[in-house]
């Protein structure tokens, strides 16, 4: 072989290598840009998530979210209004702490129950 030949060789592999170096940069550069906008995705789910979690933690405190996936709203399978009348208790000591209670508690409402320490809200409960 000539001289000649061998540096249109040399050139020829080193031209050979350099590409196979140049596709498989672009070809990282591309599996890169899919990877960060799929972890981009899937931040934003994970945010959504978290955000739906802490509404939950938020607007009821005692509900144990640990396992907790929001699915949406959906409507309540049942309601229940519990109503009562005329409710009394006496105590074995012949003391009369609930007497002609009258009311109801429907289904979606908020209701409190207030007295004078020893009126017997504990006990009504």
């Amino acid at each position: 072989m000539s001289a000649a030949q061998d540096s249109y060789s040399m050139f020829a592999l080193l031209g050979l290598v350099l590409g196979l170096v140049v596709g498989i940069y672009l070809i990282d550069r591309a599996w890169r840009l899919r990877q960060q906008a799929h972890e981009k995705t899937t931040g934003m789910l994970k945010q959504s998530h978290a955000y739906s979690l802490n509404l939950v933690k938020h607007f009821m405190p005692s509900f144990k979210v640990q396992k907790y996936q929001f699915r949406g709203m959906q409507a309540k399978a049942g309601t229940a209004d519990i109503a009562f009348e005329g409710l009394s208790l006496e105590l074995k000591s012949g003391r009369r702490v609930l007497d002609g209670v009258t009311g109801q508690f429907l289904a979606g409402r908020l209701c409190a129950i207030m007295g004078p320490s020893g009126a017997g809200k504990t006990t009504f409960m």
